[in-house]
């Protein structure tokens, strides 16, 4: 998926830092070829353990900006592991996004700081919104708390246990399961069927749901409908999955490329005038 996608892309650039020297230009240069470089992310940055901070779109922070009081920075810190970030809106243009970030560590193995890049959901949600299920029925994302990343009437500022009056509060478990889930609840005054799929490599869940009336009058058994809609439902996030990113494979493959060209690249400055992203 693209969180895998640009997953990989955080791991080998973490590997990379981490064989660097202590030279921060050479690190700026690094950032800022793969900023360039990789046009799907909205650019990557370096906050290290003394107190400094690098960005590859050249972006330079006021004396008040303290990485280390950010998320994607405590969160990798903590682990040792790339770790995703809550999405969250993007100041700019009010969009959703996520940051991923990983420790960097020395080859001594002391962590010198952390790695990380923002990227749009902007693809996922067009995706998601784009779904129809029978004459009424569609698909929307929630994360890992059930805040709507994707759907047709609610924003992320709005959370599945206390949309439609706390309809759908006691059924959060079944739509948080890591597991996929059919069953059926009663919104609005009518029921409806819902299956959930989780999202492998985030906390993420797609969820399908239709009235159970439209279902009914054309299904001659409920058990019938059940076989088609998970059917359909592994088809669309097969679709959704492949159509928003490449596979795992292939940004790697460029990775490598990429840092066994670095070498005659000439470094060029990129645009410094926006504010990233992830710190809004």
């Amino acid at each position: 998926s693209i969180i895998s996608k640009n997953t990989a892309y955080i791991d080998v650039i973490s590997l990379e830092l981490g064989q660097e020297t202590n030279s921060n230009e050479r690190i700026l240069k690094t950032l800022q070829y793969y900023s360039k470089n990789f046009p799907n992310t909205l650019g990557f940055f370096m906050g290290f353990e003394n107190g400094e901070y690098l960005d590859g779109t050249d972006w330079v922070p006021d004396t008040s900006f303290n990485h280390k009081t950010r998320e994607w920075y405590k969160n990798a810190i903590a682990k040792d592991i790339s770790v995703i970030s809550k999405p969250y809106l993007n100041a700019i243009d009010n969009s959703l996004i996520v940051s991923i970030s990983k420790q960097v560590k020395s080859s001594d193995g002391k962590i010198k700081g952390v790695v990380g890049t923002d990227i749009s959901t902007k693809e996922i949600i067009e995706e998601v919104s784009s779904i129809k299920v029978g004459k009424t029925g569609a698909a929307f994302l929630i994360d890992g708390d059930g805040n709507f990343i994707s759907h047709q009437k609610y924003t992320f500022n709005d959370n599945l246990s206390t949309v439609e009056n706390g309809a759908l509060q006691p059924f959060m478990d079944k739509f948080l399961d890591t597991e996929s889930d059919f069953f059926q609840a009663k919104v609005g005054g009518a029921q409806r069927f819902y299956f959930t799929y989780p999202i492998k490599n985030t906390n993420w869940v797609l969820a399908l749901s239709v009235p159970k009336a439209e279902v009914l009058e054309g299904s001659s058994t409920l058990g019938k409908f059940m076989i088609i809609l998970s059917i359909i439902s592994l088809i669309i996030v097969i679709a959704v999955i492949y159509l928003v990113a490449n596979s795992i494979t292939i940004p790697i493959i460029k990775l490598s490329q990429c840092v066994q060209g670095m070498a005659p690249v000439s470094y060029t400055h990129l645009r410094a005038h926006e504010t990233p992203e992830h710190l809004v």
